[in-house]
């Protein structure tokens, strides 16, 4: 499969998933309130915080392995299980502790609940993986779709049902679980387990590092979440979570849809000893030339897109939201370099970065904290500035790729993300009214506007999306 076929069908999931997702959201927002939603995001990111071990850098290691035997699979099988039934089990004893400390016993049962996802991940997870080496991304599409449907459904249902934030863990566990046999249907494997000490060590030593790299990931991802759900209240965290839901938009849609893709590509490109410089080039600048204007539209029209989204009550978010829209921003600029070092073996160079990284994010947090949830979003800012600049430099280290060139991506896309930017702010000259209904037209009017002038400034300048658009065009009047 071709990598533009490959990201055509990581892209479709991505956007349908997140669809799905955010159609829940809307009405799950609109049956629990800040409080409900704040206990959740708590326990996921509690959670979260050791979910990241349950495969233990396996699906990285199935993907890069070099000369992938059956055995080999076995191996990584047996790590999976053994990992997240150790870790469902501590889970389970620390969601007891983790109530007390926040004072509310539903963040007990809520991670209590989610610790189930750990026994049942491992089932699907090689299957998977499996799936992205071979680049079966068509089938990978469907099955996710299926998960985040069931997600969603689940999570209505429940929540509607009466069952206040524990709908949403037990819609988590629901997903999964559907996941981990769809999966193992369409790419069986040997779903034995093996003690075999050489093939344990191999898979060791690449999901080590991989693994630091999760847990450091999930930590800088988690700890706002948890700072301020201690130092603000529960309501402060939910406000902070679904905020953050929102800016990740581009993320999620555009560099964790690619991620996959990415990383199997560079590193069959590693291995057939091509240069990864200029794909990797090509491939910032044209993740950065759509999210940046999403995001510019996105921070603009933050008002109007609250109130439609999650109603009136949750205003709050708006401040959150164009901060925290800055910080997806300069998150982008080096989405791609995690897969980039380590299809060229650079994954101790982005554990070390990210390692410098964190105390210096948790002291941002700690400090902004104490001043209020805004204040949270503006120090993420600088902290995931300096996260940004370490891991340019291992770039420029390892790959030879100076920083004026990293920056070249952000140069091209500046034009196009100040042309969104400009449009979008025609809307505000539109009274807004307080219904979330009649909202909907300073949103439409301020997308339509911007998207325009996006497009334009890509159509007058020498983006490398210029020729992808034009490519596509081309393709879809041949096949008419």
């Amino acid at each position: 499969m071709s990598m533009r076929r490959a990201l055509a069908f990581s892209y479709a999931e991505k956007y349908g998933s997140y669809l799905l997702g955010m159609a829940s959201t809307m009405i799950v927002s609109r049956l629990l309130g800040p409080a409900d939603i704040g206990v959740f995001a708590v326990g996921m990111a509690l959670v979260g915080i050791v979910a990241v071990i349950r495969e233990f850098g396996v699906s990285t290691y199935l993907i890069q392995e070099a000369d992938l035997s059956e055995e080999r699979i076995r191996a990584a099988f047996t790590l999976t299980v053994g990992v997240g039934i150790g870790l469902a089990v501590v889970v389970a004893l620390l969601s007891y502790p983790a109530g007390i400390f926040y004072a509310d016993s539903k963040v007990t049962s809520v991670i209590a609940i989610l610790a189930l996802n750990f026994a049942l991940t491992p089932f699907g997870s090689v299957s998977q993986a499996l799936l992205t080496r071979e680049m079966r991304f068509g089938t990978l599409t469907w099955i996710r779709l299926l998960q985040s449907l069931m997600l969603a459904v689940g999570a209505v249902g429940l929540a509607a049902a009466g069952l206040g934030p524990q709908s949403l863990a037990w819609a988590a566990v629901l997903a999964t679980s559907v996941n981990g046999v769809v999966s193992m249907i369409v790419r069986p494997h040997a779903m034995r387990l093996t003690l075999s000490r050489p093939d344990l060590a191999r898979v060791f030593a690449v999901g080590g590092p991989a693994t630091a790299i999760n847990i450091i990931d999930d930590l800088v991802t988690s700890m706002p979440e948890l700072v301020l759900g201690r130092l603000q209240g529960l309501a402060a965290a939910g406000l902070f979570s679904r905020a953050r839901g929102l800016s990740q938009m581009a993320h999620q849609l555009l560099a964790r849809a690619a991620g996959p893709v990415f990383l199997a590509v560079f590193a069959e490109r590693q291995r057939e000893g091509e240069p990864l410089a200029p794909l990797y080039a090509k491939a910032t600048a044209c993740v950065i030339g759509i999210g940046w204007p999403a995001l510019a539209m996105l921070g603009v029209l933050a008002e109007p897109v609250v109130r439609v989204l999650f109603g009136s009550d949750w205003l709050a978010v708006v401040p959150l939201l164009r901060w925290l829209s800055v910080v997806a921003a300069i998150s982008l600029l080096t989405s791609g370099a995690h897969h980039l070092l380590l299809a060229s073996g650079g994954a101790r160079d982005v554990m070390v970065a990210k390692l410098v990284a964190l105390p210096v994010h948790a002291l941002c947090l700690l400090v902004g904290a104490n001043f209020g949830v805004v204040w949270i979003a503006i120090a993420m800012v600088l902290s995931t500035g300096f996260a940004s600049a370490l891991l340019a430099l291992a770039i420029r280290r390892r790959l030879g790729i100076g920083l004026r060139a990293q920056l070249a991506p952000a140069i091209l896309s500046a034009p196009l993300t100040l042309a969104s930017a400009a449009g979008s702010a025609l809307a505000l000259l539109i009274p807004l009214p307080g219904s979330s209904v009649h909202a909907l037209v300073p949103l439409f009017a301020g997308g339509v506007a911007g998207a325009a002038l996006a497009l334009a400034a890509l159509w007058a300048g020498s983006h490398p999306l210029r020729g992808e658009f034009a490519r596509a065009a081309g393709q879809l009047l041949r096949s008419r």
